[in-house]
């Protein structure tokens, strides 16, 4: 019976971490609009942050919990996710356009520098240190700012764009008549900020924050259980199952993305949230207890090389795709997924490789 009480408290952490973070980032969004902060900056920055938070809050509660192996097996877990299953998805059914090719190579290659900067880390010192952490913290600090200043920039080219379309167009308005950029829509721009709906949204953003603390203790503690149940690694859980219940607010992204044909917005928020799974996530979990790189084996001999091939993958097909991402490219990351799902759950089971990749 108690065995069956693992799996249900797991399942009802997951419900909780993926609630409370729909909670708190509406309630984040909602503070961002009020405050007039552009909607540009809110999903370069605010979006982007908050989505990666059920991964740095289960990340962050693994350390606490001595289990430092099982908090990066959640972020490199979530990146394959983003990068295998979602990004694949998002290939095969949209064939998205990549409309600013610079900054879509810029976030792949900076993402792969931090995959190759975790394994030099790892072959040299042995762990993710204190120290390490902090750097990564640093560039989390940095990596927002860049983002704001991008925002703010195409921010400014939009203002600089309708300023001309208003001086082209003026003379054909009638005198009751706004050209774009000057109209004001009162029902989009007024937002209500009475007391009741106030503490309404403070209630839910703290409902929210405490659910994804609970649900992540939760989520840790049960799957510790059930990794000595089947007695399978910790880092196995979190690297197969955990990773995907972190990683839906970026699937559930991409599908509203397809729907409204704003695939970009899907493609650089899978980009930005699997770099935040490392600067953010891994980061905190780093400075909370240094991460050992060598109690679980499979992490430099199989996760990061293949993450990092996955990634090179990612970067190949964009350089290389004129127009639109073809859907091979999709099938290519979704086999490459299945391969690192098969891997970790087949583990020293798998034929030749096993023993030399978990050290059997």
């Amino acid at each position: 019976m108690s065995e069956i009480l693992y799996f249900i408290l797991f399942i009802a952490g997951l419900f909780m971490v993926i609630k409370g973070s729909d909670w708190f980032i509406d309630a984040a969004v909602w503070a961002a609009e009020v405050f007039r902060v552009p909607p540009l900056i809110i999903g370069a920055t605010v979006i982007s942050i908050c989505t990666t938070m059920p991964e740095t809050f289960v990340s962050g509660a693994a350390s606490i919990m001595g289990e430092p192996a099982m908090a990066l097996g959640n972020a490199l877990g979530s990146i394959a996710v983003n990068n295998g299953l979602i990004l694949a998805v998002l290939w095969i059914f949209s064939r998205p356009v990549i409309e600013n090719r610079k900054e879509f190579l810029q976030n792949s290659i900076f993402l792969l520098t931090l995959l190759l900067l975790l394994m030099a880390v790892g072959l040299f010192f042995s762990q993710i240190g204190t120290l390490t952490g902090c750097v990564l913290i640093l560039l989390l600090i940095l990596y927002i700012i860049h983002n704001f200043r991008s925002a703010r920039r195409l921010m400014d080219l939009d203002i600089q764009y309708d300023i001309v379309d208003d001086e082209k167009t003026r003379g054909d308005l009638h005198h009751d008549e706004q050209p774009e950029g000057v109209v004001y829509d009162e029902t989009e721009n007024d937002f209500d900020i009475s007391a009741r709906i106030l503490t309404r949204k403070i209630i839910f953003f703290a409902l929210g924050i405490g659910l994804v603390l609970l649900g992540s203790n939760l989520l840790v503690g049960s799957g510790i259980h059930i990794a000595e149940l089947f007695q399978v690694p910790a880092v196995m859980i979190a690297v197969v199952f955990t990773s995907v219940g972190t990683s839906l607010p970026e699937l559930i992204t991409v599908i509203t993305s397809i729907r409204k044909k704003a695939t970009n917005l899907g493609l650089g928020n899978i980009l930005g949230a699997s770099i935040l799974n490392i600067i953010q996530a891994v980061g905190i979990s780093a400075v909370i207890a240094p991460i050992s790189m060598t109690n679980e084996k499979s992490i430099l001999n199989f996760q990061l090389p293949f993450l990092s091939f996955l990634i090179l993958s990612i970067i190949l097909i964009g350089s290389f795709s004129r127009q639109r991402l073809l859907r091979f490219g999709g099938c290519w990351l979704l086999a490459l997924y299945v391969i690192y799902l098969s891997v970790n759950l087949l583990r020293e089971r798998m034929p030749l490789f096993g023993p030399l990749i978990f050290g059997a």
